[in-house]
């Protein structure tokens, strides 16, 4: 079974392990990387610290997180808060399965009058989170730390594969990605060669851009890898 991870650079590695560790053959092209952006958190006492994706945390430098670490942390995803651990958070209040559940955390949990609400993110978002909580009487501070930008091609080994049907699935992690993946194959001749492939979505969000387009689909139960990936070894056994 050959599978095809979209993942950007710095996030594949632990998707590639566990691939290989249910006898899947991988093969990586990311369609997305992740570019740091220029940016200074303000001094300011938060009543809580917000991080939708371990890029959030990623780019903020040791000096910058240090007055951090004992700021309650919301986040999405367990991986996210075990980077956070591993940097020295110690306050980790709330890991929440995606940015739904985020959400209703944050507007049960913490009270306006208590001060402001530190938020790390991308440029791209594909929640509405700040203005959520700003609808709410919460003072949110948007930090944007970095910025996926679209690659323009997918390598030559996995362009061959597809180009010979070779290829057996695709994971996808976001709806972006999704999108920018069917742009590329269809840019570069290759979309009437995965008619065969099955296309793995971490959502149904994730998978809308598939619809009407007749391509195998499975999404995962869970929005997590780990049920992403029981996914791929159902298939595979």
């Amino acid at each position: 079974m050959k599978i095809l991870v979209t993942r950007p650079e710095i996030d594949q590695h632990q998707t590639i392990k566990a691939l290989e560790t249910l006898g899947v053959e991988v093969l990586a092209s990311p369609v997305m990387a992740i570019v740091p952006l220029s940016f200074s958190l303000p001094d300011a006492s938060w009543q809580a610290l917000v991080v939708t994706s371990r890029n959030g945390l990623r780019m903020v430098a040791g000096d910058q997180l240090e007055p951090l670490k004992s700021v309650p942390l919301y986040c999405v995803g367990k991986r996210t808060a075990d980077l956070a651990a591993a940097l020295g958070l110690t306050k980790i209040a709330f890991v929440a399965p995606n940015g739904g559940e985020l959400e209703k955390q944050l507007l049960s949990a913490l009270d306006p009058q208590n001060g402001e609400i530190l938020y790390l993110a991308g440029k791209v978002r594909s929640g509405r989170l700040t203005e959520a909580l700003s609808a709410h009487g919460f003072s949110v501070r948007l930090c944007e730390v970095y910025e996926s930008q679209a690659l323009a091609c997918l390598s030559d080994e996995v362009c061959e594969a597809i180009r010979t049907e070779q290829l057996d699935g695709i994971l996808l992690y976001s709806q972006r990605s999704c999108r920018l993946f069917l742009s590329l194959i269809e840019q570069m001749g290759l979309s009437e060669h995965l008619h065969k492939a099955i296309f793995y979505c971490l959502s149904p969000a994730v998978a809308l851009p598939l619809e009407g387009l007749g391509y195998p689909l499975v999404v995962a139960e869970a929005p997590n890898e780990r049920s992403l990936l029981a996914c791929v070894q159902n298939g595979h056994n």
